[in-house]
């Protein structure tokens, strides 16, 4: 498959490290010969320097033959041309990134249709869909649903009274077993466990289950559902007024903005929210802005770093529900390590719509979601697959892949050592980094 992306910013570049690992020819274009020269050094692309909205830059990338054409500068107005330049010179679908939510709105949705843009990504859009979730489920760090939601894989942090701590996953006594742990985040690496790996204190466990069975994973990991009422959020941009536009009516929002004419804007645009124009590193603003009565804490200020401290600063002020946006890669671990609760990143939740992008439009890529140090995908099994010939106990495959579960008829269900796949199996697959090709070729691609 070849894939174009327009725009070399942190963005474009996480998008083309993670679909370069999909064996695809991908370009990029950028103006800044630079970047580009820094990418193409280290992943296997084709690099084009130029403007992507000039023709000769299009051709130059040979955009007629692309089948996805991906647009993410920082200019909306840009990436809306770009992608109806390519999609006229003959690119399959195209993607634009957007930076305001009119664009989402059916009506302009079909204007842009007319204009060659197939599908808009708005980050914003998706960290305050991320931000409503992780809210929703007070215990998990990370929430997601596949199926329509029958099945979910969580990301939560063991706690040192659960009953799984300490022990193998082999001596795991509990009954009609109910939940797999797929992958394991320690000491900033992420691990594909087998029957001999023993559960610590503080890991990071991916779980996948049935939703039904949520409050059961909860109990058994230490963790505890509560309902969060009250919420302080800490920065104003658009992240947050799409957040409090879009949640649940039960949710109480207290805005703190320390930038006084942005304060009244959102003072005006959100009047069910108390908005406190302050600084939010301030231990007195915060005070006054309710953080001692406040059930989760978001912090969507300008820098990784002081949202990180921030939720710090709450976690020792008694708030049971801290959320962070850290957009710079380097602080993703020091986010993990300080155990700050949710972490959101915008780069990473935008590979994840691509990905989806790629299988609502049947490509042969597959890719669910990226979690850190690890993939998940959604592969179908072919007829005369290596991987239908005997149960899974007695399949030999590689120690970087587990399955979570599988799609059967439309109906989903756990992997279990007495699970025999059939063709047209759909089977999420869990493989560290660089092992996605060794689960395709279990399944017969």
């Amino acid at each position: 498959m070849r894939i174009t992306i327009v725009g070399a910013g942190s963005v474009g570049t996480h998008l083309a490290k993670y679909l370069s690992g999909e064996h695809m020819d991908i370009f990029i274009i950028d103006k800044d010969a630079n970047k580009l020269a820094m990418l193409d050094a280290e992943y296997n692309l084709m690099a084009v320097v130029g403007d992507g909205t000039a023709f000769s830059t299009l051709r130059q990338a040979e955009v007629a033959k692309c089948e996805l054409f991906i647009a993410v500068t920082d200019v909306a107005e840009r990436n809306v041309v770009s992608c109806g330049m390519a999609k006229s010179m003959g690119a399959k679908m195209t993607v634009a990134r957007v930076d305001r939510s009119d664009y989402m709105e059916r009506h302009n949705q079909e204007v842009m249709h007319s204009m060659g843009v197939d599908k808009i990504i708005f980050p914003e859009f998706l960290i305050s869909r991320s931000i409503i979730e992780s809210l929703s489920h007070s215990w998990t760090r990370n929430w997601y649903e596949f199926n329509h939601g029958e099945m979910i894989l969580v990301g939560v942090r063991l706690a040192g009274n659960s009953s799984l701590s300490g022990k193998c996953l082999r001596d795991l006594e509990v009954p009609n077993r109910f939940f797999h742990v797929v992958a394991i985040r320690r000491n900033f690496l992420t691990l594909i466990p087998n029957g001999n790996c023993q559960l610590l204190p503080n890991d990071i466990l991916y779980i996948a289950a049935s939703a039904s069975m949520q409050e059961e994973v909860a109990l058994l990991t230490g963790k505890k559902s509560f309902d969060i009422k009250h919420v302080l959020i800490t920065g104003g941009d658009k992240i947050t007024e799409m957040t409090l536009s879009n949640a649940p009516k039960s949710f109480m929002f207290t805005v703190v903005e320390n930038n006084v004419e942005r304060a009244q804007e959102l003072a005006r645009n959100c009047p069910n929210c108390d908005v406190i124009h302050g600084e939010p590193s301030e231990y007195d603003v915060l005070e006054e802005a309710g953080i001692k009565r406040a059930d989760a804490f978001v912090a969507l200020a300008n820098t990784s770093e002081g949202n990180i401290l921030s939720c710090l600063m709450a976690r020792d002020m008694g708030v049971r529900r801290t959320i962070a946006e850290v957009e710079r890669q380097q602080f993703l671990n020091m986010a993990e390590s300080f155990n700050i609760g949710a972490v959101l990143n915008k780069q990473m939740l935008m590979a994840n719509a691509i990905f989806q992008i790629l299988i609502d439009a049947g490509s042969l890529s597959s890719k669910c979601l990226v979690l850190p140090g690890a993939e998940v995908v959604r592969l179908e099994i072919k007829k005369g697959a290596k991987i239908t010939t005997a149960l899974v106990k007695d399949l030999k495959i590689p120690e970087e892949i587990t399955f979570a579960g599988l799609i059967r008829d439309g109906q989903s269900e756990l992997v279990t050592g007495q699970t025999l796949f059939v063709p047209g199996d759909h089977v999420l697959v869990v493989c560290l980094k660089g092992a996605l090709q060794k689960a395709k070729k279990l399944f017969g691609f």
